[in-house]
């Protein structure tokens, strides 16, 4: 039959409460404590694609307001452009009108000249033509008869106008 040896026996106790010791204060603390730490790890990897979710919509937040920023930055610039060269037509155009009234007065200022200057010389050749009659005549005349004798060089000689019309 079977023998058995006490030894044996008391070393197979030993080690079935040696197992249910380690069992009860050993392994159940260290897979408690895995367990945790397990569990800390998953609510980290959670919580980091969380973050990367949330920094990619940022991200995505940051570029469309870049674009934005680019855009209206681009808008300004055109905008700024387009008056830019409006303003300059206009100062062009005020120049040209400037220019123009200067011009028109230049003109005005020459006719009223010429003018001054016909009277001037007219008055000059009545006075000769006079002189001269009175020369011819051999006395002088009255007044009267100047003005007479002028109006009738006038009419002879006809108008200065008449040959100087633009």
């Amino acid at each position: 039959m079977i023998e058995i040896n006490i030894n044996l026996v008391f070393t197979i106790i030993n080690l079935i409460v040696l197992y249910l010791l380690m069992k009860k204060f050993l392994f159940g603390p260290i897979l408690n404590v895995m367990e945790q730490r397990k569990n800390m790890i998953d609510q980290q990897f959670a919580s980091a694609k969380d973050t990367e979710e949330q920094a990619y919509e940022l991200k995505g937040k940051y570029e469309d307001a870049l674009k934005s920023a680019k855009d209206e930055s681009m808008r300004i610039v055109n905008q700024a452009k387009d008056e830019a060269k409006v303003q300059a037509e206009r100062i062009v155009k005020d120049a040209n009108t400037q220019a123009g009234a200067m011009l028109d007065k230049a003109k005005a200022d020459i006719r009223t000249e010429q003018e001054n200057a016909m009277k001037a010389m007219e008055s000059r050749v009545a006075e000769i033509a006079l002189d001269a009659a009175s020369k011819i005549m051999g006395e002088k005349n009255s007044s009267q008869q100047d003005l007479s004798l002028y109006d009738q060089f006038i009419k002879e000689a006809g108008d200065s106008n008449d040959g100087n019309k633009h």
